[in-house]
């Protein structure tokens, strides 16, 4: 009689970093303003010059997600995270990976936009 077919571990699990707020950084001392025909208006980066791997990511006057770098495993590639997920493909369960702040903001935009 064969084995039932049992769900095998993750290999690795993937957490989701701490919103950025709540990290006891500064004021945020860098804004950059996100391309208007891309994003549309009210959409920028706000970071900080003593943490230059998060971004938040700011629409319509207010945090909608951010934009990390460097967590374990992804290198100097970055993450989207909106509603404190990683944003990635749901078949995998792998974050996806953003070569710019402005593409991973992109990303982040689309979920809120489209209400994920």
């Amino acid at each position: 009689m064969a084995a039932p077919n049992t769900p095998r571990p993750p290999v690795a699990e993937v957490t989701v970093p701490a919103d950025p707020r709540l990290r006891r950084l500064p004021d945020t001392d860098v804004c950059i303003g996100l391309d208007y025909r891309v994003f549309g208006d009210y959409w920028s980066l706000a970071g900080w010059t003593v943490n230059p791997d998060v971004y938040l990511v700011l629409g319509e006057g207010h945090q909608v997600g951010w934009v990390e770098r460097g967590l374990p495993g992804i290198g100097d590639r970055r993450v989207a995270v909106y509603e404190n997920y990683l944003i990635g493909d749901q078949a995998t369960r792998e974050a996806t990976l953003h070569d710019t702040p402005e593409q991973a903001a992109r990303t982040v935009q689309l979920a809120y936009l489209r209400n994920l």
